[in-house]
C-alpha cells in the first residue's frame, strides 16, 4: 500500500465512523486535494486489495474488516490521555471505595462503550481444605485457601454422602493443583477444577446499555454476539502487561480494545467492546490511559 492509498483509506474509515454511511469518492478527493479521477483509481486499487467494498453500484464505499484492522493498528501505540485528565482520574480513583468497579465506570464514561475489567492472581494460592456437602440436585464445594480466603461453588452434580466423603479424603491439602481423581469421581473433580479456576478470577462489568446507542444495535444478531462477549468468562490468557491489542471482527461485526496490566498480586486487562465502526482513537487512549492510572504508571 502506498502512502497516498493509506491516507485515502484512513480518511474513509474516519468518515465512515463519523457518518455511519458509505463515503463518496468526491468527499475523499476534496479532503486530500486529489483529482476525482486519481481518487477513484486509488479506491479501485484498495477494493482489489480487500480494504474497501461498495454496498451498491452507485453508493460510496465502506471499510471491510481488513480496512478497519489496518486503520486501528496504525493508531498503536495509543496517544496518551492529557496530563490534566490523568491527574483528575488518579485523584478520583484514590478516593473510590471500590477502585476496580470505579475504574470500569470511568472506562464507560470516557469511551462510550461497554467495559470489562478482568483480574487473575499471578499465582494460584494453595488449597488447604475442600469441604463437600450435598444439595438438592447438586453439591456445595467450599475451598479453604491460604491467607484465610474461602471460595464457594455450587456444582451441578449430585452424589451420595459416602462418595463425597471419599472425595474429601482424596482432597486433603495443601495442594496447588487438584490431585488425581479416584476412580468413579472423575466428573466431580473436573467440576471442582473448573470451579476453583473460576473462583480465583474477578470480573467487573459496566455499560452494556451503551451498546443500544449504536446503529448496529438494530441487528438482533449483533446484540446477541456482544452480550455473549460481555457476559462470557473471556480467554484463559490475558493481554500481557503493558500491551494494547485491537481485535477486529474476530467475533462477527464486533471489535475489542484490550489493555493488559499488572498490579500487586494480580494480572489484569481492561476491555472495551463495540462495533467494527468503533472510535478506535479514543478507545485505545482510554484503555491504555486508565490502566496506567490504575497501576500508578502514568507520566507525572
Amino acid at each position: 500500500m502506498t502512502g497516498r492509498q493509506r491516507a485515502i483509506l484512513h480518511l474513509l474509515v474516519e468518515e465512515y465512523i463519523r457518518t455511519q454511511a458509505p463515503v463518496p469518492s468526491a468527499r475523499l478527493a476534496e479532503g486530500l486535494g486529489l483529482s476525482p479521477a486519481l481518487c477513484r483509481y486509488e479506491l479501485i486499487a484498495l477494493e482489489e486489495m480487500g480494504y474497501l467494498q461498495k454496498p451498491h453500484a452507485s453508493a460510496g464505499r465502506v471499510p471491510t474488516r481488513q480496512g478497519f484492522r489496518q486503520y486501528s493498528l496504525s493508531l498503536l501505540p495509543p496517544k496518551p490521555l492529557p496530563q490534566a485528565t490523568q491527574e483528575r482520574l488518579e485523584r478520583a480513583l484514590e478516593g473510590a471505595r471500590e477502585p476496580e468497579a470505579f475504574l470500569v465506570k470511568m472506562a464507560v464514561g470516557l469511551s462510550g462503550y461497554p467495559a470489562l475489567l478482568r483480574l487473575r492472581p499471578r499465582r494460584s494460592p494453595r488449597v488447604l481444605q475442600v469441604h463437600l456437602s450435598p444439595l438438592e440436585g447438586g453439591t456445595l464445594a467450599v475451598f479453604v485457601l491460604e491467607g484465610g480466603r474461602v471460595k464457594e461453588a455450587r456444582l451441578p452434580l449430585a452424589l451420595p454422602a459416602e462418595r463425597l466423603r471419599q472425595a474429601e479424603e482424596a482432597l486433603s491439602g495443601p495442594f496447588l493443583a487438584l490431585p488425581e481423581a479416584p476412580r468413579g469421581l472423575e466428573e466431580l473433580f473436573a467440576h471442582l477444577s473448573r470451579a476453583l479456576s473460576a473462583g480465583l478470577s474477578l470480573t467487573y462489568r459496566e455499560g452494556l446499555s451503551e451498546a443500544l446507542k449504536e446503529p448496529e444495535a438494530k441487528d438482533r444478531g449483533f446484540l446477541e454476539r456482544l452480550v455473549g462477549l460481555y457476559e462470557g468468562e473471556g480467554e484463559e490468557v490475558l493481554t500481557p502487561p503493558g500491551r494494547v491489542d485491537v481485535r477486529v471482527g474476530e467475533v462477527e461485526g464486533l471489535s475489542q480494545v484490550q489493555a493488559g496490566f499488572a498490579k500487586g498480586e494480580w494480572l489484569g486487562e481492561l476491555v472495551l467492546l463495540g462495533p467494527m465502526r468503533m472510535r478506535y482513537l479514543e478507545a485505545l487512549s482510554v484503555a491504555q490511559g486508565l490502566t496506567r492510572v490504575y497501576t500508578g504508571q502514568h507520566a507525572g
